[in-house]
């Protein structure tokens, strides 16, 4: 037999206060610089009539698996329509991130011209990061960043040069739009794959996370310190089983099981927090 209950909004009590921010979204740092991005499907791939082809070559991580992928220009932050659609959804944090992010130079000081120097896969333009910037204080928004963490901050193969971490840093709060949170790496746990050096290790994470985290604590003392961000337990990994067996193994069509990889346990071990 159903049972019905009645509730009284007069007398219920408030449980907890959510963050005006809850709502909030990523923009791919190779949105902001243009390039490669996972390719569109095809009218017939949405139907189902046509299949969605991988040719198995991974390439030099996410970002140049080519047959996935596909370029994409710029997008503009000063749309008007994109500026007002954001502001209905009310003040956000806005992540710039992504895989692509670790492998991006900030070129704030024109010295490179927009080229991409070795060892990095992108760059970003001060115009460009400028772009960001506007959007963020026209949203009334809060700014949260990954940085690079490729062979390019690694020029001499030992721990990250924070040159850049620092560029971009001074740059944003000399604009007068500071960076609120600060995440050292996106999805550090699939290492190389997500754009880290070759042959990094978990040991090499925490050893260059505390060293980016000490240096933001020290000269922006209000910027949050928030990840790593990964992704255990993604595509149906149970987590129970994560603690025995490499987490991403179940990831589809087998794609996990050739994927470099490690837990967050791995990457929080003998961190400073």
């Amino acid at each position: 037999m159903a049972e019905f209950v009645k509730l009284n909004p007069a007398e219920l009590k408030q449980l907890h206060t959510v963050d005006q921010r809850l709502m909030s979204y990523n923009v791919e740092m190779t949105e902001i610089t243009g390039g490669t991005f996972w390719k569109e499907y095809t009218p017939a791939q949405i139907a189902g009539t046509e299949p969605f082809l991988f040719d198995g070559n991974f390439g030099d991580g996410f970002t140049a698996m080519a047959s996935l992928m596909q370029y994409y220009p710029p997008i503009n932050l000063y749309d008007e329509c994109l500026r007002a659609l954001s502001k209905e959804l009310g003040s956000a944090w806005v992540r710039v991130s992504g895989s692509w992010a670790t492998k991006t130079y900030y070129d704030l000081d024109g010295k490179m011209e927009g080229k991409v120097p070795e060892g990095f896969q992108a760059t970003l333009t001060k115009e460009q990061w400028i772009g960001v910037l506007d959007f963020v204080k026209a949203i009334d928004g809060k700014l949260l960043i990954s940085v690079g963490n490729c062979a390019g901050n690694h020029p001499n193969g030992g721990p990250i040069d924070l040159s850049q971490t620092e560029m971009i840093f001074n740059f944003s709060h000399e604009y007068g739009v500071d960076i609120d949170a600060f995440e050292f790496m996106n999805e550090p746990n699939m290492l190389e794959m997500s754009g880290a050096p070759h042959g990094y290790t978990p040991a090499d994470f925490v050893r260059d996370q505390d060293l980016a985290n000490g240096w933001v604590r020290e000269h922006y003392p209000n910027c949050l310190i928030v990840g790593p961000c990964t992704c255990d337990g993604m595509m149906g990994t149970d987590v129970d089983e994560a603690k025995e067996k490499n987490p991403m193994e179940q990831m589809g069509a087998g794609l996990g099981n050739v994927m470099q990889s490690c837990s967050t346990a791995d990457l929080m071990k003998g961190a400073q927090v």
